[in-house]
């Protein structure tokens, strides 16, 4: 068959674990104290809040104008 090369990992390190998993441990660690994911969950909803307050100002003024344009439209028709 052929030689086999080692290729640098540790299968029977203790605990059962190989090396590179260790590794990873400080990076996992530095994503869990990360913040920034929270801070732009807030944001999201502020502006989703400030959307929806635009939103309902906008429908009570649009359906409030239609109402004046109508009365002033009847006022001019029985007017004439």
């Amino acid at each position: 068959m052929g030689q086999t090369q080692p290729n640098g990992r540790l299968p029977d390190a203790p605990g059962g674990r190989a090396a590179g998993g260790l590794a990873a441990r400080p990076a996992l660690k530095r994503f869990a104290r990360n913040v920034s994911g929270a801070t732009a969950v807030e944001y999201g909803l502020i502006v989703s809040l400030i959307f929806l307050v635009i939103l309902g100002a906008v429908t009570t003024f649009g359906s409030k104008s239609t109402g004046m344009y109508n009365a002033i439209s009847t006022a001019v028709s029985s007017a004439m």
